[in-house]
């Protein structure tokens, strides 16, 4: 199973160390483990990892941080009862932050700081088209106006459209991220 990871970001896991019946967890063993790591089917010689065990319960804490985009694997080689084991991480760019930004447009499409104005309705007084913007908190919320081109704390822009058979009779809803 492969694991996203963001270039910078810090790649942590755990994993067990088990005795020779393959059941019970051995402690004491994290200096019996080697690492090799590759990007893209090459050996990353500089890439240090940290091998530490959490607490003394046979449980082992492996830890790097990958620098470039690309395809990483890291296997683990445990000396004491001579186990392989292989992880995969597909490392991307960005960070945190767009993350974080993609979490926040996702609460305000559910209706948390959001701006509805520029609403156009038909003869019958339904809603035909609309601006929809997300805010990053109630108080840049709050200082948007009707028309408005406030820029502070706005996350996106949407623009609202639907069609109707008649007198409440929806149709068609379509919202769409503006650019």
């Amino acid at each position: 199973m492969t694991r996203p990871i963001v270039i910078g970001g810090s790649v942590v896991g755990q994993f067990p160390i088990f005795d020779f019946d393959g059941y019970t967890k051995v402690s004491g063993q994290g200096g019996s483990v080697t690492s090799t790591v590759w990007r893209d089917s090459v050996v990353q010689g500089a890439v240090s990892v940290v091998i530490t065990e959490i607490g003394s319960s046979g449980e082992y804490k492996y830890e790097f941080t990958p620098s470039t985009e690309g395809w990483w694997n890291m296997e683990l080689f445990i000396d004491y009862n001579k186990d392989i084991q292989v992880f995969d991480f597909e490392v991307a760019s960005g960070g945190m932050s767009e993350v974080y930004d993609l979490v926040r447009r996702a609460l305000g499409l559910i209706h948390e700081n959001i701006f509805v104005d520029e609403t156009v309705f038909d003869a019958d007084g339904q809603l035909v088209t609309c601006r929809t913007r997300l805010f990053d908190s109630q108080t840049n919320c709050d200082l948007a106006t009707d028309g408005g081109a406030e820029t502070t704390g706005l996350l996106a822009t949407y623009s609202l459209t639907s069609t109707w058979e008649g007198l409440n009779k929806f149709k068609i809803f379509k919202q769409t991220l503006e650019p």
